[in-house]
Parts: structure tokens; C-alpha cells; sequence
């Protein structure tokens, strides 16, 4: 082993203390089409006679886990034109794109009344396939699959919360109404959140709705207030003008929610009275979401699942810093302890800190152990292309730091400079005396007994104390000097985290 970088250790020493005291209705409207830097065609993909394109972050990594959501443009439209339009890609790097191309030129949007219908299209399907295929050859996080449309793409998105709700986590439709007959038809088997963007001069798909003989509209009031009801939502709705021009009419309880934004001067457009629509959009995905991932987080594919990863200091040319984490006195062992030690290692090299399985949000593996997670480490640190690391270890960690030595010192992908060990259990009397007696045995004694009043949330409250306390102690013990450099924002979010049985 080689010593240390001087600086390295000095920002480690000086943040230890840190981490010690933790212990047939065209609307015939399409959009201009603006040529992408790259050809289109290439993002394609096909499922028998259909296609779709798939447009993947500029970063992304086949191992880190991604959101999906797939956008379906208007009738007579492509899905260039709609990819274009929305151009969601730009947005956000945690989701996957699809944009789905009809088969004609609307989708069967579920009113038993336009040219898809009478053809026997089955969309709906289409869709299964499309999903099937993209988490067969992807990793999509679960639970994390969104659904948005333009239009009479708009109103085959509410086929899709009718009739696939439980494969959506939410759903948006822009410019559009709701057909009588999927009104009349709809079903959402799991609730689902659903947003609305509509202007009130929609003269294509109009607001308020319209009466024909085959292909009546609703207003979009009544179709929101319907969809609302649907999701078992029973509270009265709320108005707020977010800003000049624009209200939110929304239903929302505990769980779900269910929101019209009516653009009072918007026609038929998807940018209404100057709205990012899409950044809406994704906003109300967000909230949605069931992975609310904090800043510089990630998901990454291991032997274990998925484990939670977060990087800084990426624009350094390094050396890398991996930081791993293990038990403090009340037995927390996520990231959470390096709230302050790796902003102030970014500001001079790369750093990841890693989560062991089960973890802030990685999967559980019933598996998991320090010698476990040595695999797991070598998996993300091979997929994320670093191949000279400083490892730093907090606690038991320890193990999986010198276990990983012992298999990884001599590999020719990963070398190890050093490692640093911050109040290391290594297994001597005093280290052994922690993982013996009360509270340890007595859990191992009652663990099955204990179990379903954890399930019931009986210990939430006294986990809740535990975690203030805990937040109070670090705030007294962090040096001056360091006090802005702390991320409370991520400690906070980590630590929400473990008064949760999922979590």
C-alpha cells in the first residue's frame, strides 16, 4: 500500500470527527418538425409490423437503473415531430424515452369510433410490448413507468389509465378532453395520478367538451372531477392560479392525486400561454415518483439488485474516492455519514459513496452481508470505468475494505492505493463486545415476535426520536468550519429513509 495524497488525508482527519460522532376525430394538427442533431432512425426499434424509437440519456450506463416513459404524439403525427415537440430528453437524465409510432394515423384511443378501431388495432397491447421489451433489455426501476400524450395521443393516454393502470405510476395528457365513451367505460383498477393540461380555446378538442352522434366529448372539468372519483379520491377539489393565466383544479388524499391545469388563453397547442409544458410534466411525475432520489443519486444494477450510489466531484481527473459506510450506535449504516465527508472530498477528486443492499433505497437481499456487498462494490466500480481507487471505510465497514483487498489487490481492473479506516470494528475484545448482549441478543431472541409490530409501524415512533436525536448530536459535534459545507438536505432525506420497513 502507498501512502495517501497529503491533502486527502488532511480533509479526511479534519471530517472524521464527523463521522465518529455518528457512530374518426382527426384533429389533424402536427407539430413543426425541427431536424435533431442525429438521425432519428437510429433510436428505432421494432415489434413485428410496429415501431417505436427509444432515446437514452447521453450519459447512460446499461447498469444504472432509469424511470421510463413513453410520449405518444397526435393524430396524423410522427414520433419525430412529437420527440421534437416535447423534447423531454433534454430535461432529465433519469428516464428512458419512448415515443411509440401509430399504426395508422391515430391510436385506438377506446371510444369504439375511429379508423383503429374499425381496423382492429390493439394499442393497448402495443404498449405491453413496448414495455415488456424495454425492461427485458433495460433496467427499469419498478413501479417507475409514466405515460404521456398530445392530442388524440392525449386521449389514448386516458385509454391507458382506464385500461393499464396498474402498469403506470402516473399519466398526463395534453390538449384534450375525454371521450363520451371511454367516460362511460373507464375503469382504473389502481389508482393512478393523472394530470390534465388544457386551454380553454381548444377550438380542435374543445374545453368544454362537445355532442356528436359517434364522438362526443365531456368538458375537461367533468372529466377530471370523473377521474378523481375514480381513484377514490373523495375530497373537494382546490383552485390555485400558479401564475397569470393558469389554474390548477386538484383532488388530492393521501396517496393520490388528480389535476387540471386550464390555460384560460391556451388553444391547441402543447406550450400554452407560456408554459414549459414538459418540465410541468416531469415536475408532476416527480412527485409521483416512488423513488424520490436526492441530487447526484443513482441506482445501479448489482448482484444483490439495486444499489444506491451517489457521485460528486465528477469533473476532477481524480484519484477516485469510494466511500463505504457501517453500523453507528443505533445500527444505521447508510450514507447518511457522508453528508459533509463527501462534498468537501469533491471539491479536489471523484467520489462515490456506496450503499450495501437494503440500504436507503436498495433492494433487500436476504444475502446481504460485509462479504456480500464486495462483489456488489466491484460491479459498480467496474460499470462506472474507475479502475484506481482510495478506499475509505466507516465502522464495520472495515470488513468489506479489507475483504475486497484480499479478492481485488492482485485484479488487473481495479487497483487499490489505500485505504483509510475511520473507527474500524476490527475483531478484537472491544469491537466483539458491540455485537454481544442486550440490545443484540434480545433482538436475536424476539426478532419473530418483533416483526409484525415493525410491519404495523408500532416502532416508528421511537424511531423518530432516535433520528432527532441522533440529527441534534451531529449538529453540535460538526466544527465550525465545516458547518456550511454539510449537505442536511441529503443527511435528512437519508434519514426519513430508515423510518420506513421498505427503506
Amino acid at each position: 500500500m502507498t501512502k495517501i495524497n497529503s491533502n486527502l488525508c488532511k480533509t479526511l482527519l479534519a471530517s472524521a470527527l464527523f463521522s465518529l460522532v455518528a457512530c374518426n376525430n382527426s384533429d389533424k394538427t402536427t407539430e413543426a418538425v425541427v431536424e435533431k442533431p442525429l438521425a432519428f432512425e437510429q433510436f428505432k426499434h421494432e415489434i413485428g409490423d410496429r415501431k417505436y424509437y427509444l432515446i437514452k440519456p447521453e450519459n447512460y450506463n446499461p447498469d444504472k437503473a432509469y424511470k421510463l416513459l413513453l410520449a405518444f404524439h397526435g393524430s396524423g403525427g410522427k414520433s419525430e415531430q412529437m420527440s421534437n415537440t416535447v423534447s423531454f430528453e433534454k430535461y432529465s437524465d433519469d428516464y428512458l424515452i419512448a415515443y411509440p409510432q401509430s399504426k395508422v394515423e391515430e391510436w385506438n384511443e377506446g371510444c369504439n369510433c375511429n379508423k383503429p378501431d374499425r381496423l382492429g388495432i390493439n394499442d393497448l397491447e402495443f404498449v405491453d410490448q413496448i414495455i415488456e421489451q424495454i425492461q427485458s433489455e433495460h433496467n427499469i426501476l419498478e413501479d417507475e413507468i409514466y405515460g404521456t400524450g398530445y392530442s388524440q395521443g392525449a386521449l389514448f393516454s386516458q385509454n391507458l389509465l382506464c385500461n393499464r393502470s396498474e402498469k403506470f405510476k402516473a399519466i398526463a395528457s395534453v390538449a384534450a378532453p375525454m371521450s363520451v365513451q371511454l367516460s362511460r367505460a373507464c375503469n382504473i383498477s389502481v389508482p393512478t395520478d393523472y394530470l390534465s393540461v388544457h386551454g380553454k380555446k381548444d377550438a380542435v378538442l374543445p374545453y368544454e367538451g362537445r355532442v356528436h352522434s359517434n364522438w362526443g366529448l365531456i368538458s375537461s372539468p367533468k372529466a377530471i372531477s370523473l377521474i378523481a372519483d375514480l381513484n377514490q379520491i373523495n375530497t373537494e377539489p382546490t383552485d390555485t392560479t400558479i401564475k397569470e393565466g393558469l389554474i390548477e383544479t386538484q383532488y388530492k388524499n393521501d396517496t393520490n392525486t388528480t389535476r387540471l391545469l386550464t390555460a384560460v388563453n391556451g388553444g391547441h397547442t402543447w406550450f400554452l400561454n407560456n408554459l414549459d409544458t414538459s418540465q410541468y410534466v416531469l415536475n408532476f411525475f416527480d412527485q409521483a415518483t416512488s423513488v424520490r432520489l436526492p441530487k447526484n443519486s443513482f441506482m445501479m444494477k448489482t448482484p444483490s439488485g439495486f444499489n444506491h450510489v451517489r457521485a460528486m466531484g465528477l469533473e476532477n481527473d481524480g484519484p477516485t474516492v469510494v466511500l463505504i459506510s457501517g453500523f453507528n450506535k443505533n445500527f444505521h449504516s447508510d450514507l447518511a455519514w457522508y453528508s459533509l465527508l463527501q462534498p468537501l472530498l469533491a471539491e479536489n477528486y471523484r467520489v462515490y459513496s456506496i450503499d450495501r443492499a437494503g440500504n436507503a433505497w436498495g433492494d433487500y437481499n436476504e444475502k446481504a452481508s460485509y462479504q456480500y456487498f464486495v462483489d456488489d462494490l466491484y460491479a459498480i466500480l467496474k460499470s462506472l470505468n474507475e479502475h484506481e481507487i482510495s478506499l475509505v471505510s466507516f465502522a464495520s465497514s472495515n470488513i468489506t475494505a479489507q475483504l475486497f483487498q484480499d479478492k481485488y489487490a492482485t485484479n488487473e481492473d481495479i487497483k487499490i492505493n489505500n485505504m483509510v479506516w475511520i473507527d474500524p470494528d476490527i475483531l478484537l475484545p472491544h469491537s466483539i463486545a458491540l455485537y454481544k448482549g442486550y440490545p443484540v441478543d434480545w433482538y436475536k431472541e424476539y426478532i419473530i415476535d418483533i416483526l409484525p409490530y415493525v410491519e404495523e409501524d408500532y416502532f416508528t415512533e421511537r424511531s423518530t426520536e432516535k433520528v432527532a436525536a441522533e440529527t441534534l448530536e451531529i449538529k453540535d459535534m460538526i466544527p465550525a468550519e465545516f458547518a456550511d459545507e454539510m449537505d442536511w438536505n441529503f443527511y435528512n432525506t437519508i434519514a426519513n429513509r430508515r423510518l420506513s420497513i421498505t427503506g
